[in-house]
């Protein structure tokens, strides 16, 4: 099957990990057509994960376009019997955050993203949205890292469980037990915030 057909059967049933295998195959060989393709399939993913690590749009959109040069230059050494290509992209994106906070030593800054606000939406539901992605990135930067982590992979990436264990280098206990703490923990906070933002 061509890059052309598999393009065309990805818009259809979306990516399957047999197309990934094809896709990455093929751009290991140098075909731009299929960077092309594993760009536009994972660009938002890791940029929403990346957002929601460093809270800036701006260095979110420059760690993602650096994710990508890292994939080009390090694709013709990935296996994917080591681990699967979105865990192992994630890996870079965790990498390149960690690498972002020791070389910055800063909080991440909580701003609106405009870029998430879609046409279809009225003022009142962009700015609604906008404060709860605001909220929530508040709550998420008073996780720990590990904890934060697994909640942006597993619920605003999508990842499963088996992926997270392996982008994170854990076991899948461990991440369970991240998730349930976590959400255990993020369920507190927004409660808390919910109640106290509420006119009486």
């Amino acid at each position: 099957m061509d890059i052309t057909a598999q393009v065309n059967l990805r818009h259809r049933t979306g990516m399957t990990e047999e197309l990934s295998f094809e896709v990455v195959r093929l751009a290991r060989e140098g075909d731009s057509a299929a960077m092309t393709e594993l760009y536009e399939h994972y660009r938002s993913r890791i940029y929403g994960y990346l957002f929601y690590r460093v809270g800036d749009t701006h260095q979110a959109e420059d760690l993602t376009a650096e994710v990508f040069l890292r994939v080009v230059e390090k694709l013709p050494g990935y296996r994917f019997q080591a681990i699967p290509f979105q865990a192992w992209l994630f890996q870079i994106a965790r990498n390149l955050a960690i690498d972002h906070y020791r070389k910055t030593n800063a909080h991440p800054m909580v701003e609106l993203d405009a870029n998430l606000i879609t046409n279809h939406e009225s003022p009142e539901q962009a700015t609604e949205r906008s404060v709860i992605a605001r909220q929530l990135k508040q709550a998420l930067d008073r996780l720990t890292t590990e904890r934060c982590d697994v909640i942006v992979l597993r619920f605003l990436v999508g990842m499963p469980v088996q992926q997270v264990a392996e982008a994170l280098n854990k076991s899948e206990g461990s991440v369970k037990a991240l998730q349930a703490r976590g959400l255990e923990a993020l369920h507190r906070m927004l409660s808390w915030r919910v109640y106290h933002d509420t006119p009486r």
